[in-house]
């Protein structure tokens, strides 16, 4: 885990889609970050649209050249060892988490629609070698095991609501 103040993005093809996956490291690692993660969050979910502008400004030619990529989802992973801070959220499509106001996004997901969100999964890569996912594997050197504790614990949460 990181101990400082980044956000860090990387472009991501998996199954033949074009998303933006953005890490940014809540707490852990030092315990002064576990006594302030509730402000850190709270601070990187409000500048976050600001930090994406910065991204696509400089990613411009990029996006000039692509434009499809306006339309790829943006994956926000907050990495935390604090339970409710750590977490991956989808900001929908990169033009919509642009125009969002960094006012309006201070509570998670308020970017996504309630009628989309049902749609958007966590983009996991084939398992075996293929052509449809570049790069194979995050080129970010933190943890991936967020992506899969969230999974399970849907899927604990599931099975726990189906048996009471």
């Amino acid at each position: 885990m990181r101990d400082k103040d980044e956000v860090i993005a990387e472009w991501r093809k998996v199954k033949g889609s074009m998303s933006l996956h953005v890490h940014c490291h809540i707490s852990g690692g030092h315990f002064f970050l576990d006594l302030c993660a509730h402000l850190r969050f709270y601070i990187f979910t409000k500048e976050l649209p600001l930090v994406l502008k910065a991204f696509a400004y400089g990613d411009g030619n990029l996006l000039k050249n692509y434009p499809e990529l306006q339309e790829a989802l943006v994956w926000v992973y907050f990495h935390s060892n604090v339970k409710e801070f750590n977490r991956v959220e989808c900001w929908g499509p990169l033009m919509k988490a642009l125009s969002s106001s960094s006012s309006s996004s201070s509570s998670f997901g308020s970017t996504i629609d309630e009628g989309e969100s049902s749609n958007w999964e966590v983009p996991n890569t084939c398992l075996k070698e293929c052509s449809c996912c570049f790069p194979p594997m995050s080129l970010i050197p933190w943890s991936h095991d967020l992506v899969k504790k969230t999974q399970h614990d849907d899927d604990t949460n599931q099975w726990l609501q189906q048996k009471s």
